[in-house]
């Protein structure tokens, strides 16, 4: 399989992510953070730290991380806050 660089990996990830924002950085040389974010509000949709990078990262590598990611933005939307208004003990 072949190899990417960080740059080259970012971008793929930017497109796929699309209309949505993108961004990541190297934690060290072998891991990274990723973050998905609202491109209007900012407000942030995944984070994840410490995913695995490096020179011999593949296509399928990516592949994983488009997973994590989408699977972390999935999980979010299953978390509610309840607003004052919506207590079940209003009467």
């Amino acid at each position: 399989m072949a190899k990417m660089t960080f740059p080259y990996a970012c971008a793929r990830l930017k497109e796929y992510f699309y209309p949505m924002g993108f961004e990541a950085f190297l934690d060290s040389p072998s891991t990274m953070t990723a973050r998905v974010f609202d491109s209007k509000t900012g407000e942030d949709l995944a984070v994840l730290a410490g995913l695995a990078w490096g020179p011999s990262t593949t296509e399928a590598d990516l592949v994983d991380i488009t997973e994590l990611l989408d699977q972390e933005m999935h999980a979010q939307e299953f978390v509610h806050v309840p607003m004052k208004s919506d207590s079940i003990t209003d009467g």
